[in-house]
């Protein structure tokens, strides 16, 4: 797997344009903070959007296959035969890293970041220390929480306590209260389907209603509170423990790598 550093995705871009006749870029983003890649800065070349969870860019996909041209894919992991792929963000694991660049005839390009803070919150909020979650699970450990409850029992920003709490495996319950029938059509399924009370999350996604069921909570059609149900069994720690050494050695291979790598800008 050859790969290359850029401090320039765009300039990148336009580079494996000149020399090579399909180009992927792959704007997926995995950070908690991501510094978003502005697709404005190539527009003069020609550009394809693909995404596998939207059926309607199949033909995109297709297209950017005869012709060539640069294909902007918005999967996060999926690596598509290509040429050259250039990555609008450096992963913080190793996985994600070869999976996006399995399919490269040429070569790949991982941008450089700045600093590597960004990175490292993200394994501190998705593999946390043990004793942060200790601390969280004494307060939380079979009960049934919003959020913003959470935060303020822990004095934990709501904004960390959404990722936190993934490590002890909550199951979120959307609290329904019906309160007027909607008079727009898209609306209507969503609505006959939806009894009240508690609903599993994971119910709502699969019906194909989690989109119409938040647009009518925002326009006052029924009332909506997310809660997390923890369960009352106590975490295994060590598993959790070992998660996060996993966690912190990939991102430490990660940066070993990306900071070996030649520039693809120079030479």
């Amino acid at each position: 797997m050859k790969l290359f550093t850029t401090t320039d995705v765009a300039a990148s871009v336009r580079r494996a344009h000149e020399d090579f006749t399909h180009v992927v870029l792959n704007r997926g983003y995995t950070t908690i903070k991501p510094v978003f890649f502005m697709s404005k800065t190539i527009a003069d070349l020609p550009l394809y959007q693909y995404a596998s969870w939207l059926p309607e860019t199949a033909g995109q996909l297709e297209r950017w296959s005869k012709d060539g041209g640069v294909m902007i894919a918005q999967d996060t992991h999926l690596g598509i035969p290509t040429d050259v792929t250039v990555m609008v963000e450096c992963p913080y694991d190793v996985d994600r890293l070869e999976r996006v660049h399995a399919n490269n005839a040429a070569y790949g390009v991982i941008p450089h970041p700045k600093a590597w803070r960004t990175h490292e919150e993200c394994v501190d909020l998705r593999s946390p220390p043990v004793d942060v979650l200790e601390a969280i699970w004494r307060i939380c450990g079979g009960k049934q929480m919003t959020n913003s409850e959470l935060a303020q029992e822990t004095g934990l920003p709501v904004h960390h306590v959404q990722y936190l709490k993934n490590s002890l495996k909550p199951e979120e319950y959307w609290y329904i209260q019906k309160r007027l029938a909607p008079e727009r059509d898209e609306f209507v399924p969503a609505w006959d389907w939806l009894e009240g009370g508690a609903v599993p999350k994971r119910a709502v996604v699969e019906a194909g209603h989690k989109a119409q069921v938040e647009e009518m909570a925002r326009f006052g059609y029924i009332g909506l509170k997310k809660m997390q149900h923890y369960p009352a069994e106590e975490p295994v720690w060590k598993v959790l423990k070992k998660k996060r050494e996993t966690a912190l050695n990939d991102l430490a291979a990660v940066r070993t790598l990306v900071d070996s790598l030649p520039d693809h800008l120079e030479g």
